[in-house]
């Protein structure tokens, strides 16, 4: 087995573990919140856990590295391990996602109700572990694909779609009207107007700084 193959070989195992990894976390965290009927220090457990970004997110991850299993096995068994370029842009979105998620959780929430309660049962899944092994896993093992500016703005489509249904469910239809309460916070905590005009740049320094690390490391291959 020559250098190239020996590396191909563990990139592929890498990819693999990390994969399997974040799919579980994916999975115990959205199931521990799906069965948590009243939980005192967060409001939207059961189904309605499904209006956070947190769970939206991370599902995204999920099932973006569920799809990149079967071209981690096959670049096992033929040495050569490769992805398409759309799997590439999903997972950057997918990543994108859940490292503002972590941003937001250790920046933002974390000082308001506490790193230990942010950190903590569904939370250590879907804010810590999941966010970190999929950033990690992106940037130094899933590195066959340069990416482009114009990629970084599609993987920045999930966030804005969030942000225009929660602005939608909390400012406009508000929750007299079944719409949500403002559980993160965005618009009640601190003026609306920082929310609006600093979230898409903040998700935009996320894309940026996964990109520079994803095709730093592309080029060195």
């Amino acid at each position: 087995m020559n250098t190239a193959e020996k590396n191909s070989r563990k990139t592929c195992i890498c990819t693999l573990i990390s994969a399997v990894t974040v799919a579980i976390c994916v999975c115990i965290g959205v199931t521990k919140n799906l069965t948590t009927i009243y939980d005192v220090n967060f409001d939207h457990m059961g189904l309605r856990t499904f209006c956070m970004f947190t769970v939206n997110s991370n599902i995204l991850c999920g099932v973006s590295m569920i799809m990149v299993l079967p071209y981690t096995i096959d670049g096992l068994l033929n040495k050569d391990f490769h992805l398409p370029n759309w799997m590439v842009d999903l997972l950057f979105a997918g990543v994108t996602s859940v490292g503002l998620t972590f941003l937001v959780s250790l920046c933002i929430l974390s000082p308001v109700k506490g790193f230990i309660l942010i950190f903590t049962g569904s939370r250590f899944f879907l804010h810590g572990v999941s966010p970190i092994v999929a950033m990690i896993a992106f940037c130094f093992f899933i590195t066959s694909h340069v990416i482009s500016l114009r990629e970084s703005v599609f993987a920045m489509l999930p966030v804005l779609l969030y942000a225009m249904v929660y602005y939608f469910m909390v400012e406009i239809l508000g929750p007299d009207n079944g719409g949500w309460d403002d559980f993160y916070g965005f618009f009640t905590r601190i003026p609306s107007w920082i929310s609006l005009v600093s979230f898409m740049p903040l998700t935009f320094a996320v894309a940026s700084f996964l990109r520079f690390l994803h095709n730093r490391n592309c080029l060195k291959q």
